[in-house]
């Protein structure tokens, strides 16, 4: 069996990859608001099978300051069995007190500034006047993750500029004053993390972790332009939401009221001493929307423990070269021959990725693969292969099959990712084999005439490879030919291709020999005509000159005669049309000439050559006179 066997480390982007972890815990209530809630509540939706992510988008509920919260997106994440609550709530996980992450919009249109508006969650909202639209939708992110996507619509005639962001009374379970810090990475905040205070038995601990990402190297979010976090009253208002922050709060309105909590206005809570009552927001700004064109923003909240990793150790670095190993194997299923599945892009095409993988950050995973993919005319979809990678394994060998797309006639191919928890993606090397459809093919010479040989023809594929055709002496005969070409498994080619060449029929060759001129005799005279090449059979007629007459036998009469042959088409050969190959004469002797001039007194006296009396020359051609012979020209 051949087979292609490649060798690649593994390189976790640091701007690409996140790892995650739940410690497991006891039976403990997720908040002390709601000790008598041990299960999801019926109006949350589930973000798939797998997904330990659920969200509801209320439609009653207590509010901060009015309807506008109404409609805001509640999250819940679940760890070892148990729900916590991502914003502040009041009678369960997510109702109540500022529930749920609040966004706002803000339009401009030429010289028009529309004032900025909540956003309503549950419906696609329209800024009234601006022609733009704002639906919002949430999706599972991995297994750990939320993903909250606003797609903001222009459905006018002109071009918008929008102003976008999202507010939240953030908490974590039932910690209300959780330890809020800022996510960083290479000096830049690309989210926010709340850390409860950790709850369940000494040995059976449960620590309620929540993250909202938001910035710049997180797959799924549209890194957000501004960001706050402070006290959690502070820029609620939909015109403070879209990216005009301050560090005032409002509440009380007394000076001591503000002067105690605008404190905390851009400081992290980094112990229990220092925590408060916190809020957050981030935001999009001037982002352009054509006209009749959509754009879309999202961020991803996630449960649990969220860090960006520290690069692997570079490729060419011995030391990091068994952190993560792996081998793509594609089964060659049968001969790489027209007949061989290899080439057949109709059936599966059995592979296996196989290799050690031990993360330094204990991360597990999964391998996803695509054949085909979407980026070319096949809508090919990534598929998981279910078993999971585990960190510390000692080895895995993960057997799958590739559908190629047989319409597609560029590069067959077989990507590969690993994903982690969240839904973040590394791309691996995967393969690629070019489909033979598309490859030059030449044929050298692509025709020969028939001369009774065996003919032989070479292919050359991609300038490169080089088939011999005809060797056996198949092709001797005239006719058109063709060849079925396939891909080569240790090529990296796929799939069948064809060429033509051809024999043609050879070329008749004759011989004509005309006589010269000869004088009567009473005897045929004719020409000789020799193939030369050839199964021909020349048919040879003899054009009287001067009477137009055709003989199809030698001639015998005096007279000037054309010689003409043609040579009809055989089975292997060409003929020859009807063609003139040059003429002769047969003229009379000059012994009786020389009788007819003695009986004549009149030396003037002119003969043709064959025997007719003139007065003089008239035309051109041979005469006698006086015994000699005359040429007029």
């Amino acid at each position: 069996m051949k087979k292609f066997t490649i060798l690649v480390l593994l390189v976790v982007a640091a701007l690409c990859s996140i790892q995650l972890s739940a410690k497991e815990g006891g039976d403990i209530p997720p908040t002390l608001r709601s000790n008598n809630y041990t299960s999801i509540p019926g109006y949350y939706h589930r973000l798939g099978d797998d997904s330990h992510m659920y969200y509801n988008i209320r439609e009653d509920g207590r509010r901060l300051a009015g309807p506008e919260y109404q409609h805001a997106v509640s999250i819940i994440g679940e760890i070892s069995g148990r729900y916590f609550s991502s914003t502040y709530g009041n009678t369960d996980y997510d109702d109540g007190y500022g529930s749920g992450f609040l966004a706002a919009i803000q339009v401009s249109k030429g010289d028009t500034n529309y004032d900025a508006k909540y956003v309503n969650s549950l419906i696609v909202d329209e800024v009234e006047g601006a022609g733009v639209t704002v639906e919002t939708s949430v999706e599972g992110h991995g297994d750990n993750a939320a993903r909250i996507i606003y797609t903001l619509t222009n459905n006018s005639e002109a071009d918008v500029t929008v102003q976008f962001g999202v507010y939240g009374d953030i908490m974590i379970g039932n910690d209300d004053n959780a330890i809020l810090t800022r996510m960083m990475h290479d000096g830049e905040a690309y989210g926010m993390k709340l850390k409860g205070k950790s709850q369940g038995s000494l040995f059976n601990p449960i620590t309620p972790i929540m993250s909202v990402l938001f910035g710049e190297g997180v797959t799924g979010v549209t890194p957000a332009d501004k960001y706050w976090f402070g006290f959690f009253s502070s820029n609620w208002h939909a015109n403070e939401i879209v990216g005009n922050y301050s560090d005032n709060i409002y509440s009380t309105g007394t000076a001591t009221y503000g002067q105690t909590y605008a404190q905390y206005y851009m400081q992290e809570a980094t112990s229990t001493s220092n925590s408060y009552d916190s809020g957050m927001g981030f935001c999009w700004n001037n982002r352009p929307i054509p006209a009749g064109e959509s754009i879309e923003l999202s961020f991803v909240i996630a449960i649990g423990e969220v860090d960006f990793e520290e690069p692997i150790p570079d490729p060419e670095d011995p030391e990091g070269q068994d952190i993560f190993t792996y081998h793509v194997e594609v089964e060659n299923i049968g001969d790489a021959t027209i007949d061989g599945p290899w080439n057949d892009l109709t059936v599966a095409h059995p592979a296996r990725i196989y290799g050690q993988y031990e993360h330094p950050y204990g991360q597990n995973g999964f391998i996803e693969y695509r054949v085909d993919g979407a980026s070319r005319a096949w809508t090919g979809e990534w598929t998981r292969i279910e078993e999971p990678l585990i960190s510390g394994a000692e080895s895995y060998d993960l057997p799958f099959d590739m559908f190629f797309n047989p319409d597609e006639a560029e590069l067959h191919t077989l990507e590969l990712r690993f994903t982690d928890g969240l839904g973040n993606y590394t791309y691996l090397d995967g393969l690629e084999w070019e489909d033979i459809r598309t490859i030059s093919l030449t044929v050298d010479p692509v025709s020969q005439a028939y001369d009774g040989t065996p003919k032989i023809f070479v292919v050359t594929v991609g300038g490169v490879d080089e088939y011999t055709l005809g060797a056996d002496g198949a092709y001797t005969f005239p006719g058109n030919y063709s060849q079925s070409i396939w891909g080569q498994y240790d090529t990296n080619t796929i799939g069948i291709n064809t060429v033509e060449y051809f024999v043609t029929k050879g070329q008749a060759a004759i011989n004509v020999i005309v006589p010269d001129d000869v004088e009567y005799d009473g005897q045929p005279h004719g020409a000789t005509v020799t193939v030369l090449a050839g199964d021909a059979e020349p048919v040879v007629t003899y054009i009287n000159v001067a009477t137009g007459e055709i003989l199809t036998e030698a001639p015998v009469q005096v007279g000037y005669y054309s010689v003409v042959v043609v040579v009809p088409d055989t089975e292997y050969y060409n003929g020859i049309p009807e063609t003139s190959y040059g003429t002769f004469r047969i003229y009379e002797g000059t012994t009786g000439v020389n009788e007819l001039t003695m009986d004549n007194e009149d030396n003037n006296v002119w003969y043709t050559i064959d025997g007719r009396r003139v007065v003089a020359p008239t035309e051109r051609g041979i005469y006698i006179h006086n015994g000699k012979k005359y040429i007029v020209k």
